[in-house]
């Protein structure tokens, strides 16, 4: 089955086909009007048909970029790769559809660190998640008050 006609989409593609229909129904009422002489329903009938055109490319835009997007995050690792306290980071870039993004990978591992601090724990967490997705930032972390 296509991912255009998931369940979860028809509904969107019908507001959107409704909302479309409606507006070029507006937009010829406006051109028949426009006929009998009222200059000003001129214009208003070269704006239905472009309002309902928005529509329909808004909405395809927002399909596809859900659609890519939860792609991409279906392609992506579901586990982070396991980090110490105390282990610098080397940074580079990877090139994604998004253009290059910096990607975390541990370079030196700490010797004699361990979890057992519960602040360490938590900050430990806090990288994983966010090494997970390249796209994720800190503060869209899950409670997380800026400390």
């Amino acid at each position: 089955m296509s991912a255009w006609l998931r369940p979860r989409w028809l509904l969107g593609h019908l507001v959107i086909g409704v909302i479309a229909a409606v507006c070029l129904r507006l937009g010829w009422w406006q051109w028949e009007h426009a006929l009998r002489g009222d200059g000003r329903s001129l214009g208003y009938a070269l704006q239905w048909p472009l309002f309902a055109a928005f529509g329909v490319f808004f909405w395809t835009r927002v399909v596809r970029e859900r659609l890519s997007r939860a792609a991409h995050t279906s392609a992506s690792p579901t586990t982070a790769p396991t980090v110490r306290v105390g282990q610098t980071w080397s940074f580079r870039r990877g090139d994604t559809d998004a253009g290059p993004v910096p990607l975390l990978t541990p370079s030196v591992e700490a010797a004699g660190q361990d979890e057992s601090d519960p602040g360490a724990a938590a900050y430990m967490h806090r990288l994983r998640w966010l090494n997970a997705d390249p796209r994720r930032r800190l503060s869209d972390y899950p409670g997380f008050d800026g400390h």
